[in-house]
């Protein structure tokens, strides 16, 4: 799977909730940097995103993607919703993408730490 595609699929299954294909798509020794902490790992991420979120009711709108490097880099820039459809916040998260998914994601976003 391309870079691309591959960063629709990890979107695609983040909104799915609780599927066990998230691992799929992350490294095994995956790196996400959040600007109120940093995961490490695909079963430490998977179950952050199955459990330990502040909130997993949202909705993920991407606007825009790039790719660069040959699709090794994605930028993915976006708005997340809360369930009753308020937009929670903007975010650009930027991918490394290795042979075995996805291996590194930095995620900006326009709110600070402490409203996460």
């Amino acid at each position: 799977m391309d870079g691309v595609a591959l960063v629709r699929e990890y979107y695609r299954l983040i909104d799915a909730e609780g599927s066990d294909s998230f691992r799929g798509v992350l490294a095994e020794n995956v790196v996400h940097h959040r600007p109120d902490m940093r995961i490490t790992g695909r079963e430490e991420f998977a179950e952050f995103m199955a459990s330990d979120r502040p909130e997993r009711e949202t909705d993920t709108v991407i606007g825009s993607l790039y790719r660069a490097h040959n699709g090794a880099k994605v930028e993915a820039e976006g708005q997340l919703y809360e369930p009753d459809g308020t937009e929670w916040f903007r975010f650009v998260d930027t991918f490394s993408i290795g042979e075995d998914g996805i291996e590194e994601i930095r995620t900006h976003t326009d709110i600070g730490p402490e409203d996460h």
